[in-house]
Parts: structure tokens; C-alpha cells; sequence
């Protein structure tokens, strides 16, 4: 099922991201396949056919995905 709310979408990505930890959808993550940077409020989410839950980079026409996304080295 899809997530109707930010507070749901968090949840989601709490629950199902293997690799990283997520506290907030405006954190940051950078995609190593685009080399783009990303809020989590950007990360599409869709269903497949079978009803699993899809999570694709907002980049159009990249496939990254949880192992693809780092935490990104920012320089304050």
C-alpha cells in the first residue's frame, strides 16, 4: 500500500531501507548511479504489479535505488 501521508512515507522508508537510518524526509541522500543529491520527500514511490513497493531515484530516467544512495559528504 501506498503511503498517503509524510509521516507514512517516513515510516515506510524506516521500516524498509536495509542500509541507512531515516529521522526526517528532508534529509539528504546522493545517488551514485546519477550523482545527483535528493530530499527523501523526492524518492518515488510505486507499486509493481504484484503489490510490492517500489523505491526509484527522483532523477528522471535513473533506476537508483536503497543501495545505490549514500549519505552525502557535504562541506559546511
Amino acid at each position: 500500500m501506498l503511503p498517503q501521508t509524510e509521516g507514512r512515507k517516513l515510516r515506510l522508508f524506516q521500516e524498509t531501507d536495509p542500509l541507512k537510518q531515516w529521522y526526517s524526509l528532508g534529509e539528504l541522500r546522493f545517488c551514485a548511479k546519477c550523482e545527483h543529491l535528493f530530499s527523501g520527500h523526492d524518492i518515488r514511490v510505486s507499486e509493481d504489479e504484484n503489490g510490492a513497493v517500489q523505491f526509484r531515484c527522483p532523477t528522471s530516467g535513473c533506476d537508483g535505488q536503497w543501495e545505490d544512495w549514500e549519505y552525502p559528504q557535504l562541506h559546511l
